[in-house]
Parts: structure tokens; C-alpha cells; sequence
């Protein structure tokens, strides 16, 4: 005997489609996929699993209210089902009764679907966005066609940026003739109206910096600024200490030690090889966002010590006026490459370079009057050249008569002896 419905019955089941419930809404959530945001704010909810004329085998749409409520981790749920597809039209929603939201403004969907998909037609899940009723903006997100073995994703965070105002937001199913299987589900756990990543990414990072000593140099490293990065970032560099990070202050080495641009100054030899990174510190109401730099060395390009050169000479314009070269007692130590210049001077006060003498030593030609000589000393490190330092002075010093001197010095004294 076939059963009949009444008028009641029917209209009780539309309800069931149609369900409608109140939101808890705009409520901050840390997401345990990573990042933080905040729900959107949304009044109801609204669900369709196909209407009379969608023949499949467990199709639903279940739970809408859940993409909008404070459990991160429920969520609202479509599933096409298996079997004979016509005109099926499913969906779950959620809408704002009153304001629109604003167009080209990002809405974050905290999305994940996995399923088998073997159907000789064309299925879709699509993010639709409406107005007044009126479909506004659409995109695709799970398509099939033909062929599908898998669409497995994993829970992740889509963005999507609607190009018109809004008031309601349906994740929907269409199918207009299909016949197959299609084992599958999506599922939306939040709609966010703000979404914040969690770490925050660096645009760009501190790198390697050579500096001669006592100049100055900087380092930088900037947070990307994106929709999905807090406002009001904080910065705080940090030299590591054995191994240990330690906050810097701002002294007469360092500067802007709490802005994304450090600035060394005066840096001292005793800093070569120092390790620096900045921490990047940002919150949003109840979330905390941090972000930690790659590690940059501080190479101090510098003289240590610019070595000793030979020892005073003393010279005759009349016996030989050509200085013996000059030796190197001790070399000179630097951070680079060094680079040699030589020196002389007549009053021990002023001294002028030697045209080509940049050896370690020098051999100085014949001179008539007495000289100084020093060598400066300076190191070349990745294009980064420090200020000349001196060597002792030798002092060659110039007589003008020593055999004159010699022979006086020696003369024959004769005596007469007498009987």
C-alpha cells in the first residue's frame, strides 16, 4: 500500500533543508592550523542538501552554524553522496542580517576536503558570495571533470577577495545530470573576516656586514607586510653571547637597536665575528605573533698590529751614501689583505708616500741628507678597505765626512830621542 504525506509533512521537511540558526560571532580564535583571526560576523546560517529532485546516496549538508561559531575545530559539512545526480543544488551558509561587507576586502576560509570522484559529468564546489539574494561573486575551489581519483586537502586557510559587497557567503555543490560515484566531502571550519599567520614572514633578512674598525654599518630585516600581518610590529636585535641571545641597548656602538635598521657605529676590532638577529613581536587582541631573523656576522676589517720594521742607520757622504734596504722585524697583523705604503720625511714630522714602494720591504735608494722612514699598514676585506696605520720610524742618519775624521783620528806621533 503506498503511503501518502500531507501538506504538513512536506512543509516540515523544507524546514529541515532550511535550517536558520543565530551566531556567536566576531570572536577572536587561535587556529590550530597556525594563525589567528577573528570569525566573521554572521547572524545566520542556512543549509540545502539538493531538494526532491537530487537522487543520491548520502548526500547532506550539515552544521553551517559551525563555521562561524568559537569551536576551531567543528565545522560545517557537504557531501554530493553516491549515485544519480539531476539537478542537484546543495550548499551551507551563513549570512549578516543588515550591514554589507565591504568589496576587494580579503575573507579567510579555513578549508579541508578529501574523496573519490568517478562521474561522467561536470561537479563543482564553489565559494558564492550574494547580495540582496543576488549572486554578486563566485570561485571555484573543488572542480571535477570527468575523471577524478582524488581530492584530498588538507585543512588549510583559502583567501579570497569578493570584488563587490556582500551579505551572505555559501559553500555550494552543483551538479546538472550526473551518474557515478562521488565518495567525497568539504568541509569549512571558519569563516574569518581577519586572518593573522602565525609565525610572520620576513621580507627581508639581515645578511653578513664587513666594516673597518671604528666606522659604522647597518643591518636590516623587514616583516612582510601583508593583509594576513598584525599591525604595530615591535623589533629587538640581539648579539648572541657564547650561547646565549641577548637583547642590545642603544649605546655608543648601537643605535634604532628596537627599529626593523640596527646601526653599529665606532665598531671596535673586538666585535669581529659577533652574531646578530632581530626578534619581530606583534599581537592581536588575545593572539601573539612573533618572528625571528636568520642569523648575520659582523666581520670587522681591521690592522691588529702593523709590524716593525729594521733599525737607525748612520751613513758617510764619503765612504757610502746608499742605505741598506730595510728588513722586517715583525710582520704585520690584519683581519684582510694587507696593503703597503712607504714613507719618508727630512723633519720626522711631515711625511710624504714614496712613489711605488708598497712592498712588505723596501730598499731606498742613495741619499745626502739624514731621512726617516715608516710604512703604513692597511687591511682589504670584501671591498672594504680600513685607514693606513705606521710602523716604527727609522732614522738614517747622514755625515758628511768620516774618513777626514778616520784619519785624524789615526795619525802617526813620532818622538825625538836624544843622547
Amino acid at each position: 500500500m503506498m503511503k501518502t504525506y500531507s501538506i504538513l509533512h512536506y512543509i516540515g521537511l523544507i524546514l529541515c533543508l532550511f535550517a536558520s540558526d543565530k551566531i556567536l560571532s566576531q570572536q577572536m580564535v587561535s587556529l590550530p592550523n597556525g594563525g589567528c583571526g577573528r570569525i566573521l560576523d554572521a547572524h545566520t546560517a542556512s543549509r540545502s542538501d539538493g531538494g526532491f529532485l537530487c537522487f543520491r546516496v548520502g548526500k547532506e549538508a550539515a552544521n553551517p552554524s559551525n563555521m562561524t561559531d568559537s569551536d576551531v575545530n567543528s565545522f560545517g559539512s557537504l557531501k554530493p553522496g553516491t549515485g544519480v545526480g539531476a539537478f542537484c543544488s546543495m550548499y551551507i551558509g551563513v549570512e549578516s542580517k543588515g550591514a554589507n561587507f565591504p568589496a576587494n576586502k580579503p575573507i579567510y576560509i579555513d578549508f579541508a576536503s578529501d574523496g573519490f570522484n568517478f562521474n561522467p559529468s561536470f561537479n563543482a564546489g564553489n565559494f558564492v558570495f550574494y547580495k540582496n539574494g543576488r549572486e554578486v561573486y563566485r570561485t571555484g575551489i573543488n572542480g571535477h571533470f570527468f575523471f577524478d581519483f582524488g581530492d584530498n586537502q588538507e585543512r588549510r586557510i583559502i583567501k579570497i577577495i569578493p570584488t563587490a559587497t556582500w551579505d551572505k557567503v555559501r559553500l555550494e555543490f552543483g551538479e546538472l545530470i550526473g551518474i557515478g560515484f562521488a565518495f567525497s566531502q568539504m568541509r569549512v571550519y571558519n569563516i574569518l573576516s581577519e586572518y593573522y599567520t602565525a609565525p610572520m614572514k620576513f621580507l627581508s633578512q639581515p645578511s653578513d656586514r664587513t666594516v673597518a674598525a671604528g666606522g659604522s654599518v647597518t643591518m636590516t630585516s623587514v616583516v612582510d607586510k601583508t593583509d594576513e600581518t598584525p599591525d604595530h610590529i615591535t623589533y629587538q636585535w640581539q648579539v648572541l653571547n657564547g650561547a646565549t641571545w641577548t637583547d642590545l641597548s642603544n649605546n655608543a656602538n648601537y643605535s634604532n637597536v628596537t627599529t626593523s635598521t640596527l646601526s653599529l657605529n665606532n665598531v671596535p676590532a673586538g666585535f669581529n665575528n659577533n652574531q646578530y638577529r632581530v626578534v619581530a613581536k606583534s599581537s592581536f587582541f588575545s593572539c601573539a605573533f612573533q618572528a625571528v631573523s636568520n642569523t648575520a656576522r659582523l666581520i670587522v676589517n681591521s690592522v691588529n698590529t702593523p709590524g716593525i720594521i729594521g733599525t737607525d742607520q748612520e751613513l758617510c757622504l764619503d765612504i757610502n751614501n746608499d742605505p741598506a734596504a730595510f728588513t722586517q722585524v715583525s710582520m704585520a697583523q690584519v683581519t684582510g689583505s694587507a696593503e703597503y705604503q712607504w714613507q719618508r720625511s727630512v723633519d720626522n714630522i711631515t711625511f710624504v708616500n714614496i712613489a711605488n714602494a708598497t712592498s712588505e720591504i723596501y730598499d731606498a735608494p742613495p741619499i745626502t741628507q739624514t731621512t726617516y722612514y715608516r710604512r703604513a699598514v692597511r687591511s682589504v676585506l670584501n671591498g672594504n678597505i680600513t685607514e693606513y696605520q705606521n710602523s716604527n720610524t727609522i732614522e738614517v742618519k747622514v755625515k758628511k765626512s768620516c774618513l777626514i775624521n778616520c784619519i785624524r783620528s789615526n795619525r802617526m806621533i813620532s818622538t825625538k830621542l836624544t843622547h
